[in-house]
């Protein structure tokens, strides 16, 4: 029972994946080290943990309210998509600002048109979604804000995010998408969950230069290719494990042989892997096994380039 006193709203956290899962906040931490390295600092530490704070659960939840989710049974269903692309009652009462206006004038469909939008407002939107919208708004307001206090790069990136999760949950749940639109969605999904966190890390602890952005490219791809395997039936590996052979071309390249030498060593599990997900059924079981060694690439190659 409610008691009538007390807090009248509450925030709580709780894992979705384990914590060694490929996702924003790693991707935001790899980054970050890639940047600036890492230091025991307290001001480097509470900007780790502000940027993790910011990538993962705050724009985890722009992302998953906006769109609706990455799960088949949501698609559609974003906040977006109802918001701006309303189904909206076929009749409905004037408001009461525009009482009186002529018959086809241009002023009586715009009262019937705001009239039935306020009863959609009303009636559907509101009772259906007023609290994931709110927790939307509160997220994406929580999000600007870090944004500010992290610098004006990352405020930039922070609505560049927005945007992107706007123009994905405008598309999501189209019927019938090809091929090809559902290629640019997966891609939206990768840059907005890694790309963009990799970013976000880069810019708030360091000044980040061409080699940290050539490494978030190559695990970006990475990350695109699980998203792209996640989403298939059939295995589709080549690009989880060319992107990783790219990296570590790239820190032979940059003279950095030891890290080049154990990011190689760590594809052996994952190709390992990829020869076992040929099997029936096998397919989850693999992307939950190689998420892992994958990490720890990141973090490696991330160090490595700071160093």
């Amino acid at each position: 029972m409610n008691q009538p006193i007390g807090h009248i709203t509450q925030l709580r956290l709780y894992p979705l994946r384990p914590p060694w899962s490929v996702g924003p906040g790693w991707a935001a931490i790899g980054g970050a080290l890639a940047a600036g390295g890492f230091s025991l600092s307290p001001e480097t530490l509470l900007k780790l943990l502000l940027v993790w704070l910011l990538a993962d659960p705050v724009l985890g939840t722009v992302w998953e309210l906006g769109i609706g989710g990455n799960n088949a049974a949501r698609e559609g269903n974003g906040i977006w998509r109802r918001l701006f692309n309303p189904r909206l009652p076929d009749t409905a009462p004037p408001p009461p600002l525009l009482p009186y206006t002529q018959p086809n004038s241009p002023g009586r469909r715009l009262a019937d048109r705001l009239g039935r939008r306020r009863l959609w407002w009303q009636e559907i939107f509101w009772p259906e979604t007023g609290g994931e919208f709110i927790t939307l708004i509160a997220a994406l307001g929580l999000a600007l804000l870090l944004g500010l206090i992290l610098g004006r790069s990352v405020l930039a990136l922070v609505l560049l995010f927005a945007i992107l999760s706007w123009l994905a949950g405008m598309t999501q749940g189209e019927s019938a998408p090809d091929p090809a639109h559902q290629g640019i969605a997966i891609l939206g999904r990768a840059l907005a969950e890694f790309g963009i966190p990799w970013l976000v890390g880069a810019v708030a602890l360091g000044r980040p230069t061409w080699a940290v952005g050539a490494l978030g490219v190559c695990y970006t791809i990475t990350y695109f290719g699980l998203v792209r395997h996640a989403t298939r039936a059939a295995p589709d590996l080549r690009l989880i494990g060319a992107s990783q052979v790219t990296a570590a071309l790239l820190l032979a390249g940059l003279r950095h042989p030891l890290a080049a030498g154990a990011t190689a060593i760590l594809l052996t599990p994952q190709w390992g892997l990829r020869v076992w997900a040929g099997q029936p059924y096998a397919s989850s079981r693999y992307l939950q096994g190689v998420q892992p060694f994958i990490l720890s690439s990141i973090l490696v190659a991330a160090l490595a380039i700071a160093s």
